[in-house]
This record gives C-alpha cells, sequence and structure tokens, in this order.
C-alpha cells in the first residue's frame, strides 16, 4: 500500500490513503512502542497455542459487600483496602482449594506429549493502571501468603514505584531478558530478528544510554519497577469492573497467556433480581450480582477441575464473615 505522509513525530505519522481500503481516507498512524508490542506478541501466542474453554460464574455478592464495607471501615484512615484487592485473595482461597489450577502446561502438538507443572507459589498478574496513560501488568509475587492488608499494601506500593520508573526503559530490558532466554533455548533465528527490528528502521527501540542510563540506575531498586514485578505470574487476574463501574459489562472470552492455564476478569456488582429465602419461602429480590468469566487451558482440564475452586468461592460468598480473618 502507497501512502503519501506528513510525519509529526518518530511515533506518529499523519497520511492520506491513495490505494486499497485505505484511498482517500485521512488518519494518524501510531506506531506499536514497546509495551504494545509485547502485549501483541502474547496475546497472538495465547490464540495460536491455547484451546480455551470460558464460562461465567455469577455470585450473589450481596453480604459479602457489606462485610467488605466493614472491613474497609475498620481499617481506615490507616490503610484504605480496595475491593480489587479483596478479590485477589478470594481468587488466592479458590486456589488453595484446587491448586491444580495455578500451573504451567507444556504440549508438543508434534507427538501429543504434554505436562502440567503444579506451582506451589501463587503469583498473580493483574492489569494495573499506574497513570493516566499507561496500564502495566505487574505480578504480585506469594499471595497464598500475603494477608489481605499486604496484598492491599503490595499494590499501592507499585503505583508509587511507577512514579519513578522509565516504562519503555523496563520493557526493553524485560524483552532483551526474554530474548536472551530464547537464544539459550535455540531459538537463535527469532532472536537475531527480533534485534534487527529492535535496532533498526522505524519500528528501533530507543533504550536509555550514557549518562541518562546511570542516573536511572541510581535510583534504587525499591524505589521503582524491576524485572521482577512485571515478570509473568501463574496466572492472570483483570478487574474490568474498576474501569466500567458504572455500565453494566460482562466479560466472555479473555487470553490464557501461555504455559499458564487460567485467567480470570472481574466486573463490577450490579443490582438484579434474584430468589432468597425467608421464612422458609423463595422471595424474589433485588441482589447484588457479580459476573465472573473464567478461562482454563482444556488441554490441560475439563470442566470438571474447576469444581472445587468454585465450591469454595461459593463457600465464601454465602458465608463472606470468613474475611475478617484474612
Amino acid at each position: 500500500m502507497k501512502n503519501s505522509a506528513n510525519k509529526a513525530n518518530s511515533e506518529t505519522e499523519v497520511l492520506v490513503g491513495e490505494n486499497g481500503l485505505w484511498k482517500g481516507l485521512h488518519y494518524k498512524r501510531e506506531r506499536f512502542k514497546i509495551m504494545r508490542k509485547i502485549v501483541a506478541h502474547v496475546t497472538t501466542q495465547s490464540w495460536d497455542q491455547v484451546p480455551h474453554c470460558t464460562f461465567n460464574y455469577e455470585p450473589d455478592v450481596t453480604d459479602f459487600m457489606e462485610e467488605y464495607r466493614i472491613v474497609k471501615s475498620n481499617n481506615l484512615p490507616k490503610q484504605n483496602i480496595t475491593f480489587n484487592s479483596l478479590m485477589l485473595k478470594v481468587i488466592v482461597e479458590g486456589l488453595k482449594a484446587a491448586p491444580h489450577l495455578n500451573a504451567y502446561v507444556q504440549y508438543n502438538k508434534v507427538n501429543s506429549r504434554g505436562t502440567v507443572d503444579i506451582i506451589e507459589e501463587i503469583n498473580i498478574s493483574m492489569p494495573c493502571k499506574v497513570d493516566e496513560n499507561n496500564t502495566i501488568t505487574i505480578q504480585v509475587q506469594n499471595t497464598h501468603k500475603k494477608t489481605l492488608a499486604e496484598i492491599d499494601s503490595y499494590v499501592t506500593d507499585v503505583r508509587r514505584r511507577a512514579a519513578n520508573t522509565n516504562l519503555d526503559e523496563l520493557y526493553f530490558r524485560v524483552a532483551f531478558k526474554e530474548s536472551m532466554e530464547e537464544l539459550k533455548r535455540g531459538k537463535l533465528p527469532l532472536v537475531l530478528r527480533r534485534l534487527f527490528v529492535g535496532r533498526v528502521g522505524k519500528d528501533k527501540v530507543h533504550p536509555l544510554t550514557g549518562q541518562a542510563k546511570k542516573e536511572y540506575d541510581r535510583i534504587p531498586e525499591t524505589d521503582r519497577l524491576t524485572i521482577g514485578d512485571v515478570r509473568q505470574g501463574t496466572l492472570v487476574v483483570t478487574n474490568v469492573g474498576s474501569i466500567l463501574r458504572e455500565s453494566s459489562i460482562t466479560v466472555n472470552l479473555l487470553e490464557i497467556i501461555p504455559p499458564q492455564t487460567l485467567a480470570i476478569a472481574l466486573t463490577a456488582a450490579k443490582e438484579k433480581p434474584a430468589y432468597v429465602i425467608e421464612n422458609g419461602e423463595k422471595v424474589l429480590k433485588p441482589r447484588l450480582i457479580m459476573s465472573i468469566c473464567i478461562a482454563f487451558d482444556h488441554r490441560a482440564y475439563d470442566f470438571d477441575a474447576m469444581v472445587p475452586f468454585i465450591k469454595r468461592l461459593d463457600e465464601i460468598f454465602a458465608d463472606p464473615k470468613v474475611i475478617h480473618e484474612w
């Protein structure tokens, strides 16, 4: 496709299409930055490799929300426990009842050989909006060992450290480290191609150099994000409800990032009619219902593998006073 172009900057071009579907159209072309490249790569890999099986779980969270408000109030003003942190803890408790879901799968489609590695550490990858323009996926490490307050403090601290982080430099270092790991696995052509594209032409990456790099490296790692903070975890939990609290949406499909076997999307609780038991009779009343989309890798499991996870969540939502012990 041939276009006439007026470059606004190195990442954006103002164009007029001359051929094909673009003919006669005026548009702005924004080139992928390094964070978008990494997301595009892993999500494409997801759909290429993983046979997804998804379902929606819709618990009644009316009583659960009441207990959360009490927990939140009891921790103020010292700490503002977020609902997102509470749901991460709920999912951790579910995984403790179904540890086989916290796993990595490896499969060779040529010979149909596969393995499932059940992992002791529950490291949750979670998209986190760190400023007006950037959402990054952080890894909340060892959540199985953390209290609710510790999970909440960790996520809060991520935002503090993100303010001191050059995100392009961070993700350049992530990409470089992954390339070196692939090189060790014998993927030389892939690494060479990636390095060439990254250093030549319009899509080349501009890592920090010289004095700028030295000054950035002087920032203590306790005050900025590191590769460990954005390294892939053992599952992904994304809270869509935190972005669109006022909108009534459900999520029906989401990516599982290989080699993970599980991905979960949370939406905001919405008032819906539901039956409750009062004085031994069913009564239709407005209740808060949360839609939770759960996707698992069908190569590793059938649906019955999800049963202990869902049963544990059912128990928590039915008797939510347990959250005061977390």
